[in-house]
């Protein structure tokens, strides 16, 4: 995702939130992105609900890239974009040049009771239950999830 300039980052008009943002492969760089998302919530209309699962699907699928795609190494990028609207529904887009990766065909984890030890590896199945759909292609460089809200009833 050479491609990705950091300048696209920001909203070069100061009125409406961009719908892209890049993010460094640097887990310390996710600290930017609560506070897109909640910018794009206000503006788009996003409801509560919707912003949380949003919040949650976004820090799983970003910080898996950054973890697990790129192996904690710098000097990559994740990109994430936003389109939608209240009345069709809302849409994250999550991009990277890490090797190939479905999470969709992971195999389904036990659920964690109170006795569990490992609370890890739950993201993709939370993911699955805060999105109303997910959907992963694999892009020339990486890979591409896109994660779907519908508006609310």
């Amino acid at each position: 995702m050479t491609e990705l300039a950091a300048d696209r980052v920001t909203d070069q008009t100061g009125n409406e939130p961009a719908d892209t943002l890049v993010l460094d492969s640097d887990l310390a760089a996710m600290a930017r992105l609560p506070q897109w998302v909640d910018s794009l919530a206000v503006h788009h209309g996003l409801p509560e609900k919707t912003l949380f699962a949003a919040r949650l699907c976004l820090e799983e699928s970003v910080s898996n890239s950054i973890r697990h795609g790129y192996g904690g190494l710098s000097g990559s990028h994740v990109r994430i974009s936003f389109s939608g609207s209240a009345q069709q529904g809302w849409v994250f887009i999550v991009e990277d040049d890490a090797p190939r990766f479905n999470p969709l065909e992971q195999p389904e984890l036990p659920a964690i009771g109170p006795d569990s030890l490992d609370i890890g590896g739950q993201g993709i199945r939370l993911m699955k239950a805060f999105a109303t759909s997910l959907a992963w292609e694999e892009t020339p460089t990486g890979n591409l999830l896109r994660i779907a809200f519908a508006p609310p009833a």
